[in-house]
């Protein structure tokens, strides 16, 4: 199919600030309605897991009917497509009105979401070729393959991830070929982590709360990727002790600061292939009680090290799957990960 060379101005994202007033294509194509909600409009977000997700990225305009979010319904391409794009907060300028029938043969220029659809193909988001079937429900694979687009998309592809390939799903074999590498990724970026049991169930349709989690998550480590803060965690192991280190590094040109609830500035917590805990170092600490401070001049460090000495290391060292290192604080700064730092094995 060919395609009208129409790009005139290069794609900007602007992930952390509100979102721009759309690009001039949208004179010439379908108007959605923005509403702005100040107060919860759902009232069917019953379970945890996807509940701030779900107050976050199910935008009202998108998924509301009646007050409700209908988390257990499969989420439609469109209705996904829509969903990223304003989460990314995606805004491309075009010198010409756009015409989506350039890359799709079953989208209308007056459906909704035909200019979001649009801008996700022209910045490699959404790269599904001739029918984009709008209607249909979104299979989970597809899920984490747009996923991954866009995290290439947000970062120019310029980021790390630790060199371990992840423990299969149990049912790895009914992946599609062409979306085997994306899944590895997603689960190294903490994206997806199955549906239970070690199945990930790829050609199944994505339910809308899986959809929304995955879009928060995206959005985390997108900006974590992105961050001016660089967090790093890792490990190796000396004369029998595994030595632990966590770098923050100060690469903008302000002070930052972490506020801590107590003396505890940080942890290290060590995990088996279940996600266990194995070990964790402030297990048996005492820190004072008092509201603490970190400050990180322009271009400073701060560093935190620990050690598990032998005897203990030796007790633990065959059922180690992986190391977490945590920043136990919160900051105004940047973001920090939740979740933990990953530690990465450093050569002796």
């Amino acid at each position: 199919m060919m395609k009208k060379l129409l790009i005139v101005s290069i794609v900007v994202l602007s992930m952390l600030l509100p979102m721009s007033a759309q690009a001039v294509s949208d004179t010439a194509q379908a108007a959605e309605t923005v509403i702005e909600v100040n107060e919860p409009v759902y009232t069917d977000l019953s379970a945890q897991w996807y509940k701030a997700s779900a107050e976050k990225f199910g935008y009202p305009e998108i998924f509301a009917k009646d007050g409700l979010f209908e988390p257990g319904k499969a989420i439609t391409r469109m209705e996904f497509a829509r969903t990223i794009h304003k989460a990314l907060g995606i805004s491309i300028n075009y010198f010409a009105a756009t015409d989506i029938g350039d890359y799709y043969s079953d989208v209308e220029n007056t459906a909704v979401g035909a200019s979001r659809l649009y801008d996700l193909v022209t910045a490699g988001i959404i790269d599904t070729k001739d029918r984009f079937r709008p209607d249909e429900p979104l299979s989970r694979e597809e899920m984490i393959h747009f996923s991954i687009n866009a995290v290439n998309y947000a970062t120019g592809g310029n980021y790390a991830v630790i060199l371990m390939m992840p423990a299969p799903f149990d049912d790895d074999a009914l992946i599609s070929e062409e979306y085997k590498n994306d899944v590895v990724l997603s689960v190294l970026l903490g994206l997806i982590k199955g549906r239970g049991a070690n199945m990930l169930y790829p050609k199944e349709s994505a339910g809308r709360a899986e959809a929304v989690v995955v879009i928060d998550r995206l959005i985390e480590r997108i900006r974590a990727l992105t961050e001016q803060v660089a967090v790093s965690s890792s490990y190796n192991v000396i004369d029998g002790a595994l030595n632990l280190r966590l770098v923050i590094e100060n690469n903008t040109s302000e002070k930052i600061k972490i506020s801590h609830n107590s003396g505890q500035h940080y942890d290290f917590i060590v995990y088996d292939n279940l996600g266990e805990s194995l070990y964790t170092w402030s297990a048996d600490k005492l820190f004072i009680t008092a509201l603490t401070e970190t400050e990180i001049e322009a271009g400073g460090t701060a560093e935190y090290t620990a050690v598990i000495e032998k005897d203990v290391y030796g007790n633990i060292k065959d059922k180690i799957a992986y190391i977490k290192a945590f920043i136990t604080g919160s900051s105004d700064d940047f973001h920090i990960e939740a979740e933990g730092y990953t530690a990465e094995l450093l050569p002796n």
